[in-house]
């Protein structure tokens, strides 16, 4: 087996010639390649002129080769949605923030949504599935971040990423829109037009994000890092109302922390058409049918291959094209956590550290109905 050490300043990855050992007899890769962290551990920030969220300062003795990283009220009184004893009551906030030293005199100020917004409804009360039966998919924003103006390492295999999404969600009928490499204040102004757009037609939206991502629910543009709750908030039923009761789909390719996982190893016990409703309306909440799905646990470092994109992508993408048609999408992201899991660990004999680690995705959901791609 013939190897190729790493030489003093040298960025590359070691290379054999034979394929990686696979995890439990799934599929080898016709080559290996050393497995990289999706993000490097931050130290220091510095605040970025014109920005409000901070910029790294990277310590000159880093390494930048580094691996990925209630609503108070009472719903409506229709005896055919709400059971009898609910009819009259006063629901209580189940924890309030701690008032002035006069609470008893003083009423709390409490910040929500305004009441009488009002959006069309595109799927039946009843509907155990989301409509996906309007004229258009939607869109799908792919935010494709591979150089960085902060330090950062390259995010060398991520355009495969982009370009397998781009496929995948072409398939499914989405209207795919790549952008490449955008500084902070472009992915803003990104967002803000798909959010500010007329989705009437659409089935739903969906917004992927490949990147370097940090501790505290930072991601990276190219200039700088910000809250990554920035994608997905400016489409609440509020601020998008021609989405509101649809899916709003946002998958995190990144790093959320700086912590390994390697794993634990299991011993066998023994040696061996949706509109029609019989309800004029329904209230939802400004937050429903939301899914965010992040590449790893929170603290956890995520895994890239330089020659084959990240395993979450890659894997993710493998299931659509073999399940989307008659499965429910939650149920492909338990498939594809479970191949994450249990089919990758990283390789990397330069670095035992960071050899035999493990991943896992994590999924959260808001969804209040099962969602099916069917053919257009």
């Amino acid at each position: 087996m013939s190897k190729r050490k790493l030489q003093s300043g040298d960025d590359m990855h070691v290379d054999e010639t034979s394929p990686s050992t696979p995890i439990s007899g799934k599929t080898k890769r016709s080559r290996r390649i050393s497995d990289v962290i999706d993000s490097v551990r931050i130290t220091e920030y510095m605040q970025a002129p014109g920005h409000s969220t901070p910029q790294q300062k990277m310590p000159a003795h880093l390494d930048l080769v580094s691996p990925d990283q209630g609503y108070e009220g009472t719903p409506s009184n229709d005896p055919g949605i709400i059971p009898s004893w609910m009819h009259k009551r006063t629901d209580h906030i189940d924890a309030t923030p701690p008032g002035p030293s006069d609470e008893n005199e003083k009423e709390q100020t409490i910040v929500g949504t305004p009441s009488g917004i009002t959006a069309l409804m595109p799927v039946s009360l009843e509907s155990e599935q989301y409509n996906m039966s309007h004229a258009n998919r939607g869109t799908c924003l792919i935010f494709n971040h591979e150089v960085f103006e902060t330090g950062f390492s390259k995010r060398e295999g991520s355009s495969i990423d982009a370009k397998r999404i781009e496929a995948t969600f072409t398939k499914l009928g989405f209207d795919v829109v790549i952008r490449d490499n955008l500084e902070h204040s472009d992915v803003l102004d990104e967002i803000n037009k798909l959010s500010s757009a007329d989705h009437t037609n659409n089935d739903c939206v969906c917004v992927f994000l490949l990147t370097h991502g940090l501790n505290n629910n930072l991601v990276m543009a190219k200039d700088v890092a910000y809250r990554a709750d920035k994608i997905w908030k400016p489409f609440t039923a509020d601020v998008c109302p021609t989405l509101a009761g649809k899916p709003k789909l946002f998958f995190y390719q990144a790093c959320r922390g700086d912590k390994l996982d390697g794993g634990v190893m299991l011993m066998s016990r023994t040696s061996n058409t949706q509109t029609d409703s019989a309800v004029a309306s329904y209230k939802i909440p400004t937050h429903s049918d939301f899914l965010i799905a992040h590449s790893s646990v929170d603290g956890f470092f995520s895994w890239r291959n330089p020659e084959e994109g990240t395993w979450y992508i890659q894997c993710l993408c493998s299931v659509l094209d073999q399940f989307a048609e008659t499965t429910d999408l939650m149920r492909m992201l338990t498939i594809t956590a479970r191949k994450v899991a249990t089919e990758f660990q990283s390789y990397d004999d330069m670095n035992l550290q960071k050899n035999e680690q493990k991943q896992v995705p994590s999924t959260t959901s808001m969804l209040t109905r099962d969602l099916y791609f069917k053919p257009k």
